[in-house]
């Protein structure tokens, strides 16, 4: 009867502790995402030889720049049209070791560790590249080349404190365009956020 028993209620005890293991993670999940302030960009588009001052927090300061820059290279004998995000005093960009800024999908999250990158303020990332050789055809590479509405991670120092935000980037090759769509920062510092929330 004993062994009975046990061999009912083990089974029992596992299913328990599964269910509230199972109740814990989707309380983790469903946490309320922090306050975000937004600014719609409307599709801004960021072609050769121009620029766009984006103030994320709209205080009146410019906290990134997007911006292309011409790059002739004798040696490889070629010019590159380069597509940059550059971050400011007090405003940071992810880097990694080759200065690239991850390309994030909706719901990713962005807060102060990420895995192979660093937070760095007056950086300046290569978004995307337009090749043009001497000879043969010209092609496009770079993180960034391919972008659909992916979120580039960004982040303000306000008083000390770390404010997590994102700006929403396509990309069109074929008009040589870099796209701005939105842009929102958290409004609760030291938040974990999402992107594209």
């Amino acid at each position: 009867m004993i062994k009975t028993l046990k061999l009912i209620i083990a089974p029992l005890w596992i299913a328990a502790f599964a269910a509230v293991a199972c109740m814990k993670k989707e309380a983790i999940d469903t946490l309320p995402h922090p306050a975000m302030e937004y600014t719609d960009l409307n599709g801004l588009e960021i072609g050769d030889r121009e620029y766009y001052n984006l103030d994320v927090d709209a205080n009146g300061t410019v906290d990134f720049t997007f911006s292309t820059r011409s790059v002739g290279d004798p040696i490889l004998k070629q010019d590159r049209l380069q597509y940059l995000a550059g971050s400011k005093i007090e405003t940071n960009l992810l880097n990694n070791a080759n200065d690239d800024s991850p390309k994030m999908v909706r719901g990713e999250k962005i807060g102060i560790n990420h895995k192979g990158y660093n937070w760095y303020e007056l950086s300046s990332v290569l978004l995307a590249e337009k090749v043009n050789p001497l000879e043969g055809a010209s092609w496009w590479q770079g993180v960034w080349k391919d972008a659909d509405h992916n979120y580039l991670p960004l982040q303000l120092i306000k008083a000390g404190k770390l404010y997590h935000g994102w700006v929403e980037i396509s990309f069109n090759a074929l008009k040589g365009k870099l796209v701005l769509h939105k842009a929102a920062i958290c409004t609760e510092s030291n938040k974990e956020i999402k992107a594209g929330f």
